[in-house]
C-alpha cells in the first residue's frame, strides 16, 4: 500500500474541505457590499433579517403576557411599595418651602398668568352679585343685626315727663329707620363702586401670590404619626392593580416588532456580524473543523476507491 499517496490524499482532502467550509462561513458575512458579483448573505438580506428578528421577538419572545408574567415575579411590586413608602415619608415629614420654590419656573409662570386672568373674571362675578336684590337684602339684614347689637341711648331716662319720653322714643325709631336706609344705600353704593371692583381684583391676585409665597411647612403635622404606613398600605395594592390592568392596552400601542426591526436596521453591517458571531461563533468554528475532518475522510475514501479500481 502506498501510504505516501494515502496521506497526501487525506491532507489535500482535509485542506480542501476545511478551506471550503471557511469560505462558506466568510460568505455568510462578507463582502458587505456587492463585489465581483459576490455579496454576503447577511448584508444582502439585512432588511429581511431585521423584519424576521422583529417579528420573532415581538410575537414569540416578548409578548404582553410574557412581560406581565415577568413583572409579577420580578419583585417590582415590592419595589413599588418601598418607593411609595419613601415618597410618603418625604412628602409628609419634610419641611417644604413655598410653591414658588418647589415648582419649575415654567409652572410658576403659568400659575401667575392664571391668577392674573382670574382677577377680571372675579371682578365681573362680583359686579353681578352686588347688583342682585339678594345682596341688598343681605346688607339690610346685616345693618339691622348691627343696630340691635348697639346698646340703646339712655339719655331719655333723664326726661322728667312720660310724654317727652314717648316722643323721644318715636323720634329715635324714626331716626334709626332713616339711618338704616342711609347706611344701606351707602353700603350698596360702596360695594358697587369701581373701587370695590378693583379691591376684588387685587384681593384675588394677592391671595394667589400669597399662596405661591407661603411656606408649606411639614404636611405631616396635620396627620397621625402612622399616616405614611397607612397610605402605603392603601395605595400600593391600588397602584399595582392599575399597572397590571392597564399594561396590556399600553403594550398594544407599542409596535415591538417594528421597533426591533428599526433597531436592527440601524445597526451597521459590522455590528450585525458581531452580534451573529457572538451567538454562533462556536458553531461556525465547528463547521470549519468538520470541513477539515470530512475533507480528510473523503480523501481517504478516494484513495481506497482508486486502489480497488486498479485491482
Amino acid at each position: 500500500m502506498n501510504y505516501t499517496r494515502l496521506w497526501l490524499d487525506v491532507l489535500l482532502g482535509s485542506v480542501s474541505g476545511g478551506v471550503t467550509s471557511w469560505v462558506a462561513v466568510v460568505l455568510i458575512f462578507r463582502p458587505y457590499e456587492r463585489t465581483f458579483g459576490l455579496h454576503g448573505a447577511i448584508p444582502k438580506n439585512k432588511a429581511r433579517l431585521a423584519k424576521t428578528i422583529g417579528k420573532t421577538v415581538g410575537e414569540r419572545l416578548l409578548t404582553s403576557a410574557d412581560i406581565i408574567e415577568e413583572l409579577q415575579r420580578s419583585g417590582l411590586r415590592e419595589a413599588i411599595e418601598a418607593k411609595l413608602a419613601d415618597v410618603a415619608v418625604a412628602a409628609l415629614e419634610r419641611d417644604r418651602g413655598p410653591l414658588r420654590e418647589l415648582l419649575p419656573p415654567a409652572v410658576v409662570g403659568e400659575l401667575e398668568r392664571l391668577i392674573a386672568e382670574a382677577g377680571p373674571d372675579t371682578a365681573a362675578a362680583y359686579e353681578r352679585y352686588v347688583a342682585t336684590e339678594a345682596f341688598e337684602e343681605q346688607v339690610r339684614a346685616f345693618v339691622a343685626r348691627s343696630r340691635k347689637d348697639v346698646p340703646p341711648d339712655e339719655t331719655g331716662t333723664e326726661l322728667t315727663t312720660e310724654r317727652r319720653t314717648g316722643l323721644a322714643g318715636k323720634a329715635a325709631g324714626m331716626a334709626a329707620g332713616l339711618i338704616d336706609d342711609v347706611i344701606v344705600r351707602w353700603a350698596l353704593r360702596a360695594a358697587r363702586s369701581e373701587r370695590a371692583r378693583s379691591m376684588a381684583v387685587e384681593a384675588v391676585r394677592g391671595a394667589g401670590v400669597a399662596l405661591l409665597d407661603r411656606p408649606l411647612g411639614r404636611l405631616g403635622r396635620w396627620l397621625p404619626d402612622d399616616a405614611p404606613r397607612r397610605l402605603v398600605a392603601t395605595a400600593a395594592p391600588a397602584v399595582w392593580d392599575q399597572i397590571i390592568e392597564r399594561l396590556p392596552a399600553l403594550l398594544e400601542t407599542v409596535d415591538i416588532p417594528a421597533m426591533v426591526e428599526r433597531k436592527v436596521l440601524g445597526f451597521s453591517t459590522q455590528r450585525v456580524e458581531d452580534l451573529v458571531r457572538g451567538v454562533t461563533q462556536r458553531e461556525l468554528n465547528l463547521i470549519v473543523q468538520l470541513g477539515y475532518v470530512l475533507g480528510g475522510a473523503i480523501g481517504a475514501a478516494q484513495f481506497v476507491l482508486e486502489s480497488l479500481v486498479r485491482r
